[in-house]
């Protein structure tokens, strides 16, 4: 969780594959990876006024840190939902985040692809929303 004071500006997610749902282990059991030596980083959120001040860096490295405490992982990734450039649910002013996610260290990996449903706002049922996972080889 970051906190201004008492209140909650953003939180971040993260557990070992092994506890993971079947949609995000499927992709890594079809390519040969063990889910018990990946380490899966959920959902990361933080309100807009909030970024830019080192909170999303934050995130990943406190992850990395437990995946580093619990031991024995050689991967750690996270999955990302794919939109088209034009995506009417794309902000204004939108800017991807592949450098950052680079700068980690995490690259992207088109072979390992999942499907959630949700509803989105201003739909009336869940549609299906293609993701794709991001690898970072721990060392």
């Amino acid at each position: 969780m970051a906190l201004d004071e008492h209140k909650v500006v953003g939180a971040s997610t993260a557990i070992p594959m092994k506890y993971e749902t079947p949609e995000v282990k499927k992709p890594f059991i079809e390519h040969s990876y063990d889910p018990n030596k990946i380490f899966y980083c959920g959902e990361s959120v933080l309100i807009k006024a909030y970024r830019g001040f080192g909170i999303g860096v934050r995130f990943f490295q406190e992850r990395e840190a437990y995946a580093e405490e619990l031991g024995g992982f050689e991967e750690i990734c996270f999955c990302c939902v794919e939109r088209a450039a034009d995506h009417p649910r794309r902000p204004e002013n939108y800017v991807p985040l592949d450098q950052f996610w680079n700068k980690r260290g995490y690259f992207k990996h088109p072979e390992l692809t999942t499907t959630y449903n949700w509803k989105d706002i201003d739909d009336t049922e869940e549609t299906p929303k293609p993701m794709t996972f991001w690898l970072k080889h721990e060392s």
